[in-house]
């Protein structure tokens, strides 16, 4: 187990003056790819050779987030490989000791160079978990939809695999609604599942149904992710 001590500093949060998801997927990333390190799936066995690590699904089950300049802290453990797949699951808490947050997620290993999935990776199983995890569901259930936005892909959206990072992936979703929608409703649960890349000066289709509760992200004819959302009040 891993853990990531937390000042919910201005980073994270958003005009709500809480932790918000874009602030989560970042801290989730930050201590997955920290622990990753310690347990020797590091940058020299898996960059050396031209490989990198990329989401392939999450799943999320949220709570109240921790407010502005609180303390928190973020756990995550590696579960069992499943093929060429790697699980790990995280849980962010409160100084309360409450629980805010929940992740079920899956990574894999893709060629720097081929952008493909490495099918036989040399990374021996590293299972930490005791039962506490939530499970990770299947597949997004896909729903009639149509276009809501467009936005080309810029330098600022490219992270270190050269790619749109993960994270943005969220903002696109969350930027369906205006401002004050969030004074008053928050994601109770996020399945999002990442198939393709998208790349610099790309442009993405963000395509919803009428609720926005399934959100998909096309380029050209490629899908690059779909996403199912649960949406409730706001929890204090």
């Amino acid at each position: 187990m891993y853990t990531l001590p937390l000042q919910i500093t201005s980073t994270y949060v958003g005009p709500e003056r809480r932790l918000n998801v874009p602030g989560l997927f970042r801290i989730f990333q930050d201590a997955a790819i920290e622990d990753a390190e310690r347990i020797g799936y590091n940058a020299s066995k898996t960059m050396s050779k031209g490989l990198l690590w990329v989401f392939s699904r999450v799943y999320v089950r949220f709570g109240a987030m921790p407010k502005y300049l609180s303390q928190a802290k973020f756990t995550t453990v590696p579960g069992g490989k499943k093929a060429f797949l790697f699980t790990r699951y995280g849980k962010l808490e409160d100084e309360a000791g409450r629980t805010c947050a929940q992740f079920s997620s899956i990574w894999a290993l893709i060629h720097d160079d081929t952008r493909q999935l490495e099918m036989r990776p040399d990374l021996d199983s590293v299972d930490q978990t005791d039962g506490s995890e939530i499970p990770l569901p299947g597949k997004v259930v896909p729903k009639p939809c149509s276009l809501k936005m467009r936005r080309k892909i810029e330098y600022s959206d490219i992270d270190l695999n050269g790619h749109m990072n993960n994270v943005r992936y969220i903002e696109l979703l969350m930027n369906l609604h205006p401002v004050e929608f969030y004074k008053e409703h928050q994601f109770k649960e996020l399945l999002i599942q990442y198939e393709t890349e998208i790349k610099s000066g790309e442009v993405v289709e963000v395509l919803a149904d009428e609720d926005l509760t399934y959100i998909r992200g096309v380029v050209g004819d490629r899908v690059c992710f779909e996403a199912n959302i649960v949406y409730g009040p706001v929890e204090e």
